[in-house]
């Protein structure tokens, strides 16, 4: 069984009465969309559990949630059943992420913002038992861009990632993600930044573009992606928002490896970037709320691996979105230890850090 979950009151205090129905009602859109596809699901509200299973309703904090989780999964294995998957809808304002403990104090991130932890059966497990995918919407009290990406994802069939590759990179990290994007393409496809700027890109590169990997220069308090030379400490503006006006990209896969790539607390398509690749249709997108680790050169460490590895199972027929990205994690830290025997702070920081914006039941073509 495939579990939905939401908050119907901060539903409807952030919306009201009608844009909660209306959210409401493309979630059924989407049980029903799944449901034709062989994926059978079930819709909850956090504040009213599913008594029929046993499993009571819960406060709408991390710790409460991820409790009621592992409870459904528990009572789904009772009755022969398993916990499938995970889809949150809603932003963190809706389904708060959980903030887990940041294991390196020393970068200045407060915490880890992300939903790894509804994942596993034991609380505080850095791999899951089932995949877990958010729908996000964005932040204020406008419902309209979580209805639009869940009644996308209800009308998303399989997805074809490799009919076209677009590749954008800092310059200084030329190498490392030259290793990552030739697992999907050559290595001399790869944009780089500088010389490609967000105001001179060829945006007929992106325009289409069926699968996108960016290994771009994040900061916590801007939108734009930068790029930067490797004889330079400048960076230099290689992405924003407004470039992505008007391009199809839907059903794309994004995959960001920059810093803050995934942070959407407290903005909309406008100022975030993982929102405004949903806005213009990307069926997913995967990066990391906080800081993002990686080596500026091979051997891949920390984010490229979690990039490599979903980049690879995604080659694989027929698999899920969620499964791609749980398998991405397992390789990581299957990696890591083979090569130092023990995860550091920046390799668990990955794993907490990395989330998967889309419905994680998606197939993979």
């Amino acid at each position: 069984m495939n579990i939905i979950l939401s908050s119907s009151e901060r539903l409807r205090a952030f919306y009201g009465r009608t844009g909660a129905r209306l959210v409401e009602a493309a979630a059924e859109q989407l049980v029903a969309a799944r449901a034709a596809r062989g994926v059978p699901s079930r819709l909850l509200a956090i504040e009213q559990g599913a008594p029929d299973l046993g499993v009571p309703p819960a406060l709408v904090t991390p710790d409460a949630i991820a409790r009621q989780v592992a409870e459904l999964s528990a009572a789904l294995d009772r009755r022969g059943q398993r916990l499938a998957s995970l889809l949150l809808l809603g932003g963190p304002e809706i389904v708060p992420f959980h903030e887990a403990e940041n294991p390196t104090p020393y970068d200045g991130d407060a915490n880890v913002p992300g939903d790894c932890y509804y994942g596993p059966c034991n609380p505080f497990a850095l791999l899951p038992d089932w995949p877990v995918g958010r729908i996000p919407g964005a932040y204020g009290n406008d419902p309209q861009l979580l209805v639009q990406l869940i009644t996308h994802a209800a009308g998303c069939g399989p997805l074809r990632p490799f009919t076209k590759i677009f590749g954008y990179a800092t310059a200084v990290w030329r190498r490392a993600a030259a290793r990552v994007y030739a697992e999907v393409d050559l290595p001399e496809h790869l944009l780089l930044s500088p010389p490609n700027l967000a105001t001179s890109f060829n945006r007929a590169r992106l325009d289409g573009a069926r699968l996108v990997y960016c290994n771009l220069h994040g900061v916590p308090e801007g939108p734009p992606w930068y790029g930067q030379a490797a004889d330079q400490p400048a960076l230099v503006t290689a992405l924003r928002p407004a470039d992505l006006a008007g391009l199809d990209l839907y059903g794309a896969v994004v995959l960001s490896e920059a810093c803050y790539g995934a942070a959407i607390t407290g903005r909309d398509e406008t100022n975030a970037l993982a929102l405004a690749f949903l806005a213009s249709g990307a069926a997913c997108f995967i990066g990391a709320t906080v800081i993002s680790y990686g080596p500026a050169s091979p051997p891949p460490g920390e984010a490229d691996l979690i990039a490599l590895h979903f980049l690879r199972a995604l080659k694989q027929p027929g698999t899920t979105l969620g499964a791609a990205f749980i398998e991405a994690r397992t390789s990581m830290l299957r990696d890591t230890l083979a090569r130092q025997s023990t995860l550091d702070e920046d390799d668990q920081k990955t794993l907490l850090g990395f989330v998967l914006y889309g419905d994680p039941t998606l197939v993979v073509l």
